[in-house]
């Protein structure tokens, strides 16, 4: 029987700012280093359209108050990918984060996708969140789920 290859598609890391998706990162750059392919960084963005109005006659949307949080996310990622020994690919998205994240790794030729375990809620810290579910559910290449460092 002949051994099976292993896959040399990048690595794909989901990213929220959480610490769990830090520790992820991380960890996915060191296995992109060790397979010698690039890795590509996923934010996804869920948001509702909406309009906030603020005091006085201001008004902001939900998606200029998302694009903020996504800035922000990416400054906080920045050191650690600036350390990387492999080529980094950022990528923006918009939907649910499950399964845009899993349909990326997917259309990537993903050789493993790696998420944290839980996202930035509190609730979700007791629980499994719902992007990794989603990941391990149905993605078509292996899911790393790293637990955080913390």
């Amino acid at each position: 029987m002949a051994a099976e290859s292993t896959p040399i598609g990048p690595v794909v890391v989901g990213i929220d700012g959480s610490e769990a998706s830090l520790a992820a990162l991380r960890h996915g750059i060191r296995e992109a280093e060790w397979r010698g392919v690039e890795v590509h960084v996923v934010h996804v963005l869920d948001v509702t359209p909406a309009v906030l109005h603020l005091q006085g006659d201001r008004t902001i949307t939900t998606g200029e108050v998302a694009e903020g949080d996504r800035a922000e996310i990416w400054r906080r990622v920045e050191p650690t990918l600036g350390d990387a020994g492999t080529e980094v690919v950022k990528v923006d998205l918009d939907g649910q984060p499950g399964k845009a994240i899993t349909a990326y790794a997917e259309q990537a030729g993903a050789s493993v996708l790696v998420v944290g375990p839980r996202g930035r809620g509190k609730v979700e810290k007791l629980f499994l969140g719902s992007t990794a579910q989603e990941a391990i559910k149905t993605a078509t290449c292996d899911v790393l789920v790293v637990k955080s460092e913390t």
